[in-house]
């Protein structure tokens, strides 16, 4: 199977999670703006899982541009991945409902870590498919801690603090694993011209 395949599959998986999303958005009781007001944790969470997914999306097609071949177990890891990613609407709308309860925020954060951990260990067999461990950045360790970190800490700060930082939290390490690698490339680049003088 030619890597192409297996991108279009994922983009086409993607899309249809996103699309069930929006989907299952509620209905304001009244067309004014104060019934739409009422409806802001449902539209917080559904920014929330739209762009961390779209994030996660440009990632992949970011880091896949390096790869050349796949094998069973990335076909595999991807399945697995998008098993994970195939909750959000699920979990969306359950935290959109309960969106201070902690068992829904707590239930949000694990399929998030799941599809993170998931996503993690596609990078890796990917890596090994290709002959080397660094061909892509999210399996970075380095980013891959601070991801997981980040989580982590919301997950504790939802426990003892209030339940939805789980979510600020998820924006946090979306905007890290998104904007990091291209932070640790700058600085690289940098390196390698200073170097080469």
């Amino acid at each position: 199977m030619s890597k192409e395949r297996l991108s279009a599959f994922t983009d086409a998986i993607l899309a249809i999670i996103m699309t069930i999303m929006v989907m299952e958005l509620k209905k304001p009781e009244a067309a004014d703006w104060a019934s739409l007001l009422a409806l802001k944790s449902d539209f917080f969470s559904y920014a929330v899982s739209f762009f961390w997914l779209g994030a996660m999306w440009v990632n992949i097609h970011n880091q896949w541009s390096k790869v050349e071949k796949i094998d069973n177990r990335v076909l595999w890891w991807s399945i697995i991945m998008l098993f994970f990613a195939s909750f959000f609407p699920y979990v969306t709308s359950f935290v959109s409902d309960h969106f201070t309860s902690l068992f829904a925020q707590m239930l949000y954060s694990v399929v998030v870590i799941c599809v993170s951990l998931s996503n993690m260990a596609l990078g890796r067999a990917v890596a090994r498919a290709n002959g080397s461990m660094s061909a892509l950045d999210y399996s970075s360790r380095k980013i891959v801690a601070a991801d997981l970190i980040i989580k982590a800490i919301g997950i504790v700060l939802a426990i003892f603090v209030y339940p939805p930082i789980t979510m600020f939290a998820v924006i946090l390490a979306g905007c890290v694993v998104t904007f990091l690698p291209h932070i640790v490339n700058r600085k690289n680049k940098k390196r390698g011209e200073i170097d080469a003088v």
